[in-house]
């Protein structure tokens, strides 16, 4: 609309019309503008001999006083005092000495004193404040905006007596429409017509906004100039944006005789410092009105501006708290999970909630997502570019979108309208409402393209006024100012969430860092004292045997019973172990040779990780002393160990009884060996317990005492159930493994060499040794090896390609690996032999040869289904 209308001539010639100085006043009145100082008159205008009796040049540098009389110089005195706000209506003279009796306004600007005087009337207002009351009193029944404009329109011609009244309200664009109207017939009816915005110019608004009513008696008058041109303390002009006799602009004079219009006043109704719109009243004849009647509907000017106000922001209130609620779950629905998109789209309420759109899209790095009719994905995205680059403060609002941007117009039918937020900085990543062309016949008062024409530097206003129909295209329904400031609001909470992710996230990386450090220190801990431990067990080892035969047995023994306990332990997660999981896992060989030999009982008590390994040494050295010399030894000889809850001497311990018989006889040793010191000193020294060994001829006796505060849980053991891992406690004997060979996939080199001499005691060779990924995957396809063995984790790299390409090629393999294994394996390896480090010889050459038995097995069932076939 006032898009398509040529807007130069007003731009370039009447808003810089100086219609505040316009050197006249309308011939009604008098202006006299006097010197602050002393009051006397410097400047003149208006027929003066017949309302004052005397001409410009006698009046001139005489007192006011002299002039107006006493009473009315002192009421003068006394509103020049009162910095309030002053009434359209200050004051009035009497008739004497050839002057008419008067009616006058003050104003203060422009360093004079203006006063303006008109000839009183008979048929004054008597009771403008009672006027006003009747006005309103008849407005209080409308509920709407409409109804409420019809009855200011009704009321202000009862009032003033105007042939036709309309209510008049400026539209976002500049352009106005009469919203309401009353007409006296023969009036032309203006009801629903658009008048462009270069009918009231930019500087005629602002003086709009300062003067509450603007009256013109008789529009074909004839100006009365001011005498002196310029003000004689300001050298210039003299201003008279407050006047209510200030002189029109003739464009405007021309502008109502057009519309047959001889007398008009206008009456503002400002919202929130802005011109909302206004009441315009036209007469078909001149039509004076007294400055009591005008100074009421000052005064209802005022109380309508503010009704309209507050019934404004109670729909803006209403909407705005609509919002709140939405954008409230909407912030709880993004805080709540990480798709932006999808809190946004994919719930009730959704964005369509918040802010009514044909469609919206949310487009997060650089993918898009849409609800409702909406352009598609790459126009969206060339879109996005185009608002990158010409929204300021982060929001973009248009309902003229193919108007800037001109790809738009292959899909106004969806976006003709758009308002962007932008959620992040550096990235592309924008919330965006859309809504479709709202094609509609616009009815203008006259031609707007020609609403004026100019002839040099003359204005001339347009001919006509008889309706003119426009069709408006690609141009969509308005966004509000509330809408507006709900979308900003989205935008600073969208931010705010992404800010508080941003700071969340940081706070777990350094919660997270801080909680990997601490685990490195403690595996760094444990790491040493268990090097500490192994280096105390080689130390004491060396020294109590005999041989180094001996102290490669003893020794490897204890190495794999603390590897056992760990393992436990990692089953358990560290949160503690049963006694009953510790006493069978070291039993187990000996149950499992002689039924009867072992007699376990106790309750369901689990103990600390660091108790678990000192119980666990201890039961360790009795159960190799009694396999090597006691109960265990021979046929026939029994265990029996029993635990529970003991209070003696007022403090609770759990007492652990290891009881031999039906062995050898025993006799008490000469000297006290290292496995004794062990029991006895890591009891005392780690838990602060006490150990109690005898040695009665029928069997060693030994009594645990570990005290309740080593207890981790005692409602049953949490450890899971044991499972096998790379065998059972004791491996059945191994198939011949004699000249069998092996491909050994091992990262360590020491371990390599060990496995390897390991083997080789049983017979086997190592054909080849690889330490990567990439070399065992070379070798696995050489065919000069029976069998695999398979370090998990080589050097960060999971060796499971070359286990896929072994079990491809159908050639068993065994894994080895120092993880809980059933937490690292794949579940397409359920059912493959796995070995934990270190190694026992038996358990690692017992799963060589049950990976063999079922591989054998798998292809003798193979061959038999196909010859079924």
């Amino acid at each position: 609309m006032t898009g398509d209308v040529p807007q130069s001539v007003e731009l370039s010639i009447c808003d810089r019309e100086p219609i505040h100085t316009p050197g006249a006043i309308q011939p009604h009145g008098v202006l006299l503008a006097l010197d602050p100082d002393d009051m006397r008159i410097d400047q003149i205008a208006g027929d003066t001999q017949a309302l004052l009796g005397a001409s410009h040049s006698a009046l001139l540098g005489q007192n006011v006083e002299a002039r107006l009389g006493a009473v009315a110089a002192t009421r003068l005195t006394r509103i020049l005092a009162d910095e309030g706000p002053r009434s359209c209506f200050a004051f009035e003279t009497e008739a004497s000495d050839g002057a008419v009796a008067l009616e006058g306004v003050v104003h203060i600007g422009d360093g004079v004193i203006l006063i303006e005087l008109e000839p009183r009337r008979a048929d004054v207002e008597r009771d403008p404040l009672g006027l006003v009351q009747k006005m309103l009193a008849a407005m209080a029944c409308a509920e709407t905006i409409e109804a409420y404009a019809e009855a200011i329109a009704r009321e202000t011609a009862k009032a003033t007596g105007f042939d036709h009244v309309m209510v008049y309200r400026f539209l976002p664009d500049g352009s106005g429409s009469v919203i309401a109207e009353t007409a006296a017939e023969g009036c032309d009816s203006y009801l629903g017509l658009r008048f462009p915005a270069s009918d009231i110019p930019q500087q005629a608004r602002k003086l709009y906004v300062t003067n509450w009513l603007r009256l013109i008696p008789d529009a074909r008058y004839t100006p009365a100039p001011i005498e002196p041109a310029l003000s004689p303390s300001t050298g210039r002009p003299l201003d008279l944006s407050c006047s209510i006799l200030r002189s029109v602009s003739p464009v405007h004079l021309r502008y109502l005789a057009n519309m047959g219009v001889r007398a008009s006043m206008s009456v503002s109704i400002v919202v929130g410092g802005e011109l909302f719109g206004l009441v315009a009243c036209h007469h078909r004849t001149p039509h004076f009105l007294d400055l009591r009647r005008r100074a009421a509907c000052e005064l209802f000017a005022q109380m309508i501006s503010l009704e309209f106000q507050s019934r404004l922001e109670g729909e803006t209130s209403k909407r705005r708290m609509r919002a709140g609620e939405v954008q409230s779950r909407l912030v709880g629905a993004m805080s709540g999970r990480g798709d932006l998109a999808g809190a946004l789209l994919g719930g009730q309420p959704n964005l369509l909630d918040l802010i009514e759109a044909d469609g919206c899209a949310v487009c997060i790095d650089g993918e898009c997502v849409t609800l409702g009719r909406a352009p598609s994905a790459a126009q969206i995205g060339a879109l996005v570019g185009w608002i990158h680059e010409h929204a300021q403060q982060g929001v973009l609002a248009t309902d003229r979108l193919p108007l800037s941007y001109a790809p738009a117009e292959a899909y106004c039918d969806v976006a003709s309208g758009v308002l962007a937020l932008a959620v992040s900085r550096a990235p592309k990543d924008y919330v965006l409402f859309f809504r479709g062309e709202l094609r509609q016949v616009v009815r203008w008062a006259g031609n707007p393209a020609k609403a004026v024409e100019a002839d040099g530097e003359t204005l001339t206003p347009r001919a006509s006024f008889e309706a003119w129909e426009e069709t408006v295209r690609l141009q969509s329904r308005a966004w509000s100012d509330t809408e507006i400031e709900i979308a900003r609001s989205l935008r600073s909470s969208i931010l705010e969430v992404f800010v508080h992710a941003l700071d969340l996230a940081l706070r777990e990386r350094q919660t997270a860092q801080a909680r990997q450090d601490f685990l490195m220190a403690e595996l760094e801990h444990r790491v040493k004292n268990t090097l500490s431990v192994i280096q105390s067990l080689v130390r004491f080892t060396a020294r109590s045997s005999a041989s180094l035969e001996e102290f490669n047995a003893t020794l490897q023994s204890r190495l794999l019973m603390m590897a056992r306990v760990q393992n436990l332990l990692t089953q358990s997660r560290w949160e503690g172990l049963s006694i009953r999981a510790i006493v069978e896992d070291e039993l187990a060989p000996f149950r499992q040779a002689e039924a009867n030999a072992c007699h376990i009982s106790g309750e369901p008590i689990a103990l600390k990780p660091k108790a678990a390994l000192a119980v666990s040494m201890a039961i360790h050295e009795l159960a190799t002393n009694a396999a090597k010399y006691g109960a265990l030894s021979t046929p026939g000889g029994m265990v029996r160990i029993d635990w529970r809850r003991r209070r003696e001497k007022g403090a609770e311990n759990v007492e652990l009884s290891w009881k031999e018989s039906k062995g050898p006889k025993v006799a008490p040793p000469e000297r006290s060996g290292f496995g004794r010191m062990l029991i006895e000193r890591t009891l005392a020294i780690d838990l602060g317990g006490a150990a109690e060994l005898s040695f009665a001829a029928s069997g060693v006796q030994c009594r645990l005492r570990i005290p309740v505060s080593q207890i981790a849980f005692a409602k049953g053991p949490r450890e899971r159930e044991k499972q096998s891992q790379g065998g059972s406690a004791c491996e059945p004997p191994p198939r011949a493994l004699s000249h069998r060979r092996v491909l050994l996939v091992e990262d360590a080199a020491l371990v390599a060499l060990s496995v390897r001499e390991l083997l080789e005691e049983w017979g086997m060779e190592i054909t080849h040794s690889c330490a990567t990924v990439w070399d065992g995957l070379r070798a696995a396809l050489r065919p000069d090896f029976d069998v695999a063995l398979l370090d998990i984790d080589l050097d960060g790299e999971p060796v499971w390609p070359v286990a896929d390409a072994l079990a491809q090629a159908h050639v068993p393999f065994v894994f080895t690996t120092g993880f809980e294994s059933r937490i690292v394996t794949p579940a397409r390896f359920a059912g493959r032999p796995v070995v934990t480090k270190p190694y026992a010889p038996e358990k690692l050459v017992g799963a060589l040869s049950r990976a063999m038995t079922q591989e054998a097995s798998t292809r003798a069932a193979s061959r038999r289904q196909a010859s079924r076939a």
